[in-house]
């Protein structure tokens, strides 16, 4: 349900938004009506197509909103997170874009809230500030005990011995990494390039956690299908540290008895047979 919200002068001045393209500028300001009254709203760009732009009849119109989303994303001005098994995006600074007399309450709980209510003890020595959407929400790390490769770089990462820099490129590592900057370019981002971290990250899926080449690639093409995941899935430090949250979503899917991972016909179109293939078998 659409809410009646309140647009300051000082919008139309911003540097910040000054930078967006006309339409993401829209999308901001219809978004505002989207998400609830604490500025957080589900984050599904087919919901939000539906809800900003429900008259628009241009064939690309999702794909507009979803670059528009990224656009702001990009620019902090939304954040995307997880929560309670929920994909979710927030308004950035949202107390101060809409003063809200009497809020109705929330049905799911900004990202600072995830934060703090994840928080170890050590985190709270060392509190981040709220709006902070560099860092990743717990809830898009993994569950307590999930192992070393969902929590990231740790102590042990480091003392992982790295391949030689005179050491031959090895097939297998080449080819996972050119196939997901081959995915990341074809979604609309540059190519990335692919450097000797991006080959050591891969190279440690691979022999420390066991992940085959096949598994790796299937993965990146199920989450690159997934409008939540293909937002994350943009380096192999963030393939590995997710495997496991991936392959577990996309096992649920299956058990949910769809064709395959949540996918909007515009990716489906873009991929070749050989790579749903892949991401439905995933």
């Amino acid at each position: 349900m659409a809410r009646i919200r309140s647009i300051k002068p000082e919008f139309f001045t911003s540097l910040t938004i000054a930078d967006l393209p006309i339409s993401a500028r829209l999308t901001f300001i219809g978004l505002w009506t989207y998400v609830d009254d604490n500025g957080v709203g589900l984050a599904d760009p087919r919901l939000i197509r539906a809800a900003i732009w429900p008259l628009e009849e241009a064939p690309d119109i999702l794909q507009r909103t979803r670059e528009d989303l990224r656009s702001l994303q990009e620019n902090r001005l939304v954040t995307f997170y997880e929560a309670s098994g929920k994909a979710l995006l927030a308004i950035t600074n949202w107390s101060e874009h809409q003063k809200v007399s009497h809020p109705r309450k929330p049905r799911y709980p900004r990202p600072e809230q995830v934060l703090r209510d994840a928080e170890t003890p050590s985190d709270q020595q060392n509190p981040n500030p709220p709006e902070d959407f560099q860092r990743t929400p717990e809830t898009l790390r993994p569950e307590q005990g999930a192992g070393s490769r969902e929590q990231g770089a740790g102590k042990e990462e480091e003392s992982e011995p790295s391949a030689s820099d005179d050491a031959p490129p090895r097939t297998d590592v080449e080819r996972i990494c050119r196939h997901l900057a081959a995915v990341i370019e074809k979604g609309g981002s540059k190519k990335p390039a692919i450097t000797k971290k991006w080959r050591s990250d891969i190279r440690l899926l691979l022999d420390k956690d066991g992940v085959t080449p096949d598994q790796a690639i299937a993965a990146i093409d199920w989450a690159h299908t997934n409008d939540f995941w293909q937002a994350h899935i943009l380096s192999p430090a963030k393939l590995r540290q997710k495997y496991d949250t991936l392959r577990r979503q996309a096992v649920a899917e299956q058990r949910k008895r769809t064709p395959g991972p949540r996918t909007s016909p515009r990716d489906l179109n873009h991929m070749t047979e050989e790579e749903k293939q892949r991401a439905l078998n995933f």
